[in-house]
């Protein structure tokens, strides 16, 4: 599973066709735009449905209700956002930092979760990594799916499925 996580930089017409090129190489493209507001978002998502990305192809960051009116792939939660799973006919994924905070998540009943960050990243540089090791054992100790997330470059991808990912998510692999 390999998803694209936007840049948090809004919704231009040029990141609109990006997000396009991105969607022909990913799973899914995860809309994740914390400084725009639930109308901005709203329209944002009707403006990539309406240049062609499939809602089968989007989740949300946090914003269930909009998983709902769009018919999305799913909904994506932050690590502390406590969500009854069973509640919600798509797929809910979940961030998480600790070994803890994924079998949170795996109790919950999300279906997938990102462990991060696996590797030192521009977007949270005061945050160290984890590290593969720390990935490699949230691999072994749940059984859900775990995608890396953090410092994620076309030259450590394979990094990290060989310790048990099952996959990765990337911002600025995709989008900058």
């Amino acid at each position: 599973m390999i998803h694209a996580i936007t840049s948090g930089q809004g919704f231009t017409p040029q990141t609109i066709d990006q997000i396009k090129d991105v969607a022909t190489r990913v799973d899914a493209i995860i809309i994740r735009e914390k400084q725009l507001s639930l109308t901005e978002i709203d329209n944002a998502i009707a403006a990539l449905l309406q240049a062609g990305i499939s809602a089968k192809q989007l989740i949300i960051h946090t914003y269930v209700e909009l998983a709902y009116k769009y018919d999305l792939l799913g909904c994506h939660f932050a690590a502390n956002q406590a969500v009854n799973v069973t509640q919600h006919p798509f797929i809910c994924g979940q961030s998480t930092h600790t070994k803890a905070e994924a079998l949170q998540s795996a109790e919950r009943g999300m279906h997938y979760l990102y462990f991060s960050p696996v590797f030192p990243t521009t977007c949270k540089p005061s945050v160290p990594a984890l590290g593969l090791q720390a990935l490699a054992e949230t691999c072994r100790t749940v059984k859900i799916p775990v995608l890396a997330l953090g410092g994620i470059t076309s030259s450590n991808a394979q990094q990290v499925m060989q310790v048990g990912a099952q996959g990765y998510a990337a911002i600025s692999m995709f989008f900058n």
